[in-house]
């Protein structure tokens, strides 16, 4: 797990998502589906967008209606980028395919219980992981039942990258 020290913590004024990065942190080896931002993975760096990200990404998505200048990179799933609002918790994507960037989960702490879930679930909808015990199928399914229940707003924008994780593990158990 990677969890930061206070140094990297003090810009940071949520107290709640600074308690979670600094006690529990993020998985540092996760490829299955998470790749950790770059300077977050090997040195425990925050990296927030600023002025001029914000300004950048104000521009490729007008209308975006957000202060992106306090979003902490977190990583990516795919093509599709994650930002953690620094001010509040909230985590957002920024999906590879142009879309609007949304919320992705409504904190740092539910977006890790999902990656959590899909580990646990992984031995279901992964032939590789299954190490030659039967796949359980409707893991796409349980997956989905969990994130609504647990945290509604993962897949209250149709952009959710975790539609696109929910389709990859559907194809996965198409496959076996």
């Amino acid at each position: 797990m990677i969890t930061l020290d206070e140094d990297a913590l003090a810009v940071i004024p949520h107290e709640p998502t600074k308690a979670f990065l600094r006690d529990i942190g993020l998985p540092g080896q996760f490829d299955t589906w998470l790749q950790l931002d770059g300077p977050l993975a090997d040195e425990g760096a925050v990296t927030i967008v600023g002025t001029a990200g914000a300004a950048e990404l104000a521009a490729k998505y007008p209308g975006l209606g957000t202060d992106t200048s306090t979003w902490m990179s977190i990583g990516a799933i795919g093509l599709d980028s994650f930002a953690l609002d620094i001010e509040d918790g909230t985590m957002y994507c920024v999906p590879e395919s142009g879309a609007q960037p949304c919320v992705l989960n409504s904190s740092i702490g539910a977006f890790a219980y999902f990656l959590y879930a899909l580990e646990v679930e992984r031995p279901n909808y992964d032939l590789e992981a299954a190490e030659g015990n039967p796949i359980i199928g409707n893991a796409e399914d349980r997956l989905r039942a969990l994130m609504e229940e647990v945290d509604p707003v993962a897949l209250a924008s149709p952009d959710s990258t975790w539609y696109l994780v929910l389709e990859n593990v559907q194809h996965l158990l198409d496959y076996r």
